[in-house]
This record gives C-alpha cells, sequence and structure tokens, in this order.
C-alpha cells in the first residue's frame, strides 16, 4: 500500500507546474509590491500572494519593504471569484442576456450614434474610476474628448480625494499626494492625522507612524470614531462630524496668539497672510469648542504640541475631504501647515492619504472634467493646442469643461445627458443621494457599465461589459512612494484573457 500511494504522490508531483509573478496590490494607494503563485496539479489549482520580501528589498519597493496586508494577500480571491462576469450581457425583453462581444459592440456604437445624432455629442457621459491604470484613465478621457467628442467625462475622485487635490492646487499650484517622501513621518516630531484610519485602510503605512511615536513624536488624531488609529493617539480630538473647518480655526488662533507662527516663513513663502490674520483675530476659542465638541483645553494642548514641535506633519483624508466645504476643510489644515513653516524639509510637510489605487493617476491622465492629460486645464488655450496636436485633432474640435461626477448624474436626470457609460465605478452605491442617483439612471435611453461583477449599478445597464482584472491586465499606476509621482509595471497575465474583456486594448473598437 505504501509504495502504491508513493507512485501516486510521484506522479501528482511530476504533473505538478508552479508560475510565480511578481504583480503589486490593487487597492489602496501604498501599491505594495507582492508575489502571486499559480500551482497546479491533476486535482486541483492553488494561488496565494506573499510579500516582496527578496532582496534587494530597498531597490525594489523602498517604502512598503517587503509588507503586506490581509487585503493585499487576498486580492487574488476577488479577481478569481466564480461569480465574475466572463461575457458581455444585453438586455432583451427586459432581462440581461449573454452576447458575442460583436454584438455587444455593435450595439453599443449604434446607440451612441443615435443618441448623439439627435440631441448632440454631449448626450453621452462617461463616469470613470480612480483603480484604472493610467494607460485606461488616458484613453478613456481620449476615447470621450476625440471619439465622443462630449465635454462630460468625470470619475469617482470626487467621492474620494478631489477637495484635497483642488485645495493643493490653490495652495501650492500644484496636486500631489504627499510633499515628502513617506519615510519623513518617521523623523517628525508631531504628527496630525484628520479624518483617516491609517491603522486599518493603509496598515503598510503604520510602521512610519509607529516609528516616530518610538522615537519621541506625538500623535494627534482628529475623528470623531475612537479608531484603532485614534486609540494610538497621544491627543484624540472627537470632533463633531462637519466642524473640521471650526476645529484648525481653533488651533490656527492658538498658533497665532501664543506666538508659534514663522513669520519669516510666511512672509518670504505665502501670500495674503494678512488676510488669514484678520480672519484668525475674529475667531473665538470658546466658540470652535462649542461648534466641535472638543473641549478649548484640548484644542489648545493639540496646537501646543503641534506649534513647539520643531517638525510636523499633517495627514487628511475623506473624513475631512468629503463635504460640501471640503476644499476649505483642507485649505485650513495646509494654512496650519505654512503659518507655522512646517514645509519644504525632511519630517515637515502635508499628505493627502489617496484612497484608491490610482486616484493620483487618474487625475493625471485625462479623467477629470476639466482636466486634460499632464494637468493640462482644458479651458487653457496652449494646453488645448499642446494636446489637440499630440492627438491629431483641430483645438477647436476638443469639448470644453464638463461637470463633476455627481453633477453629471443630475444632468442624467434632467434629460441633458441621454447615455452613460460607467466603468470601474459603481454610482448608485458610492453617489450621495442614492434615490436620486438611481432614479437618474432609470431616465437614461441608455447605460453601459463595465465592471468585474454585476454591480447595483450593471443591474440597472442596458449593457453590461465584463472588465480585466490586476491579474490580466497590464499598465502603471500612479502612488505616493519616495518619488511623488512613482509608477510601476506590472506585468501578469496569469488568468487567461479569454476569460475576461474590457481593458484598454479594446477602447480602440469602440
Amino acid at each position: 500500500m505504501t509504495s502504491f500511494l508513493r507512485h501516486f504522490r510521484e506522479k501528482d508531483l511530476k504533473e505538478t507546474t508552479s508560475t510565480t509573478r511578481k504583480t503589486q496590490c490593487p487597492y489602496c494607494s501604498m501599491q505594495c509590491t507582492m508575489w502571486f503563485h499559480e500551482e497546479r496539479t491533476p486535482h486541483a489549482v492553488r494561488h496565494k500572494a506573499t510579500p516582496n520580501k527578496e532582496d534587494p528589498v530597498v531597490k525594489e519597493d523602498p517604502v512598503v519593504q517587503g509588507r503586506l496586508c490581509v487585503k493585499g494577500m487576498e486580492a487574488h480571491t476577488h479577481a478569481l471569484d466564480s461569480e465574475r462576469l466572463t461575457t458581455p450581457l444585453l438586455r432583451k425583453d427586459g432581462k440581461l442576456t449573454p452576447v458575442s462581444w460583436e454584438e455587444a459592440m455593435d450595439w453599443f456604437g449604434s446607440r451612441v450614434k443615435k443618441a448623439q445624432a439627435r440631441f448632440g455629442r454631449d448626450a453621452v457621459g462617461v463616469f470613470g474610476g480612480g483603480s484604472l491604470s493610467n494607460e485606461e484613465a488616458y484613453l478613456l478621457g481620449k476615447f470621450a474628448c476625440v471619439a465622443l467628442g462630449t465635454r462630460y467625462i468625470d470619475y469617482n475622485g470626487p467621492y474620494c480625494m478631489s477637495s484635497a487635490a483642488t485645495a493643493a492646487n490653490q495652495a501650492f499650484g500644484l496636486d500631489r499626494g504627499f510633499t515628502n517622501p513617506l519615510e519623513d513621518l518617521s523623523l517628525t516630531d508631531c504628527i496630525i492625522i484628520s479624518g483617516a484610519n491609517i491603522a486599518e485602510c493603509q496598515p503598510t503605512m503604520m510602521p512610519y507612524i509607529r516609528k516616530a511615536k518610538a522615537w519621541g513624536a506625538s500623535l494627534i488624531v482628529i475623528d470623531p470614531r475612537e479608531t484603532v488609529t485614534a486609540k494610538l493617539a497621544d491627543i484624540h480630538l472627537p470632533v463633531r462630524p462637519g466642524s473640521d473647518a471650526a476645529l484648525v480655526n481653533g488651533m490656527l488662533k492658538v498658533i497665532v496668539d501664543e506666538g508659534y507662527m514663522d513669520e519669516d516663513f510666511v512672509q518670504e513663502h505665502t501670500a495674503d497672510s494678512d488676510l488669514l490674520l484678520e480672519w484668525i483675530r475674529m475667531v473665538s476659542l470658546a466658540e470652535a469648542a462649542r461648534k466641535t465638541g472638543v473641549p478649548a483645553e484640548s484644542i489648545r494642548q493639540a496646537a501646543r504640541l503641534y506649534g513647539q514641535a520643531k517638525n510636523g506633519f499633517v495627514l487628511t483624508a475623506r473624513g475631512v475631504e468629503q463635504h460640501v466645504g471640503g476644499v476649505m476643510n483642507v485649505r485650513n489644515f495646509l494654512n496650519l501647515v505654512l503659518l507655522t513653516g512646517k514645509i519644504g524639509r525632511p519630517g515637515s510637510g502635508y499628505g493627502a492619504v489617496t484612497g484608491q489605487g490610482n486616484g493620483q493617476g487618474g487625475r493625471e491622465h485625462g479623467q477629470k472634467a476639466d482636466q486634460l492629460p499632464g494637468y493640462r486645464r482644458i479651458d487653457n488655450p496652449e494646453h488645448r493646442r499642446v494636446v489637440a496636436k499630440v492627438w491629431g485633432v483641430e483645438e477647436q474640435d476638443l469639448p470644453g469643461p464638463g461637470v463633476s461626477a455627481y453633477e453629471m448624474l443630475r444632468l442624467a436626470e434632467t434629460g441633458e445627458i441621454q447615455g452613460m457609460i460607467v466603468l470601474s465605478s459603481n454610482p448608485v452605491v458610492s453617489s450621495p443621494q442614492a434615490t436620486l442617483v438611481e432614479q437618474a439612471l432609470k431616465k437614461l435611453g441608455f447605460l453601459v457599465v463595465i465592471d468585474l461583477f454585476l454591480s447595483e449599478s450593471a443591474e440597472m445597464a442596458d449593457l453590461v461589459l465584463p472588465a480585466a482584472s490586476y491579474l490580466e491586465d497590464e499598465g502603471t499606476m500612479t502612488n505616493w512612494k519616495v518619488e511623488l509621482s512613482c509608477v510601476e509595471r506590472f506585468e501578469n497575465r496569469l488568468v487567461k484573457p479569454a476569460r475576461t474583456g474590457a481593458s484598454w486594448r479594446r477602447w480602440p473598437e469602440c
């Protein structure tokens, strides 16, 4: 019996094949590199992901340094799930029915042409996503501007960090998520985290914060909830939701009144500081405490910790940005950074904690309503000339500025937009006022959704196209590593292309 079992075990080993590819996690903006392994035996196929710990780690992944959280380790289960879409679905007699790619593309082209012939080129809107690769984001923007000629393109960035991007553009003239290498967090003396639960959402960043604390840095967390991150803080300010700006006004009041302002830096490197100081003089710390629900003494203590620190770092995320006044909330935190001069040197700066894997690249490459690729303004004549020349079209043929993602959905509700293409987004779930969004999508003449799964938005679509996952697709992503706009190529085609469909290579067919 033993020899009999040994025979089959040896046979299985001979017929077992293993494949390993380097890739990166598709989830958050850390974009941690990892190894994806596939083992095929006569009886099963096994997959697993492991951290990239091979030497030279510092060269290959200088920030993450071989770390990988549970989301990265399990990302492949999402891509390999049995419920993934594998064929186009076209609504016939009220039901989504499998069809060929040829029939799907013919239907798609026909509906777009009919809508634009009747209602004009702006009758079709394009709704992208922050998890698309740079190449996909670029081609989606080009597809909207050149092939469709519509001004209505935006992505789910307004539900993510667009408020921080706008605030950075206003303050610095440049939208970059992070002003410093991430390692600088370990060199600082005081860290303020507002509206972010980094310990659970970007856990591979936490070692830098823990290292800073081990070296004596103070951690201030501003969050209505006592999150895992807040439990690590020296000071937790449980601010009332929506009162972030008032809290920072109170901190600014303490900074100015108690002499923590870096007057030389403000004089040499900022503009209109007199207007800000005039406003701060009118701020009441007691009123800030009343609005925020945070005791005045706690606000004062936090401001003193940051003001007295030689170096300081401020991190903001969605909890600060996803408000009607999100841009101003972030501007207030930037004012805190600038008034104290804690920027432009190791250990001092600001970071917008990007949520989606390619939130930065999605904006940079032309998915945004008011931008062309490379942060070029769509209403800037010189920028339009440059892009038109590259694309081989006339400048006047490029559309003008559009509207934000949510406003696009409102235009669908009023009938100005007759057809919509949704890629890598689920607006029914992620948008505010979900009831209005559902009503808007129902009023469309046609809705096309490209996704991995039959999401809530896809269930409402007239045409659903299966998307490629990170295991089948290829391209580059923009993250916030040592270089502020570091791109990494992921080369993995372990899952057969026949299983999937709509990646950037299919856009020319559309």
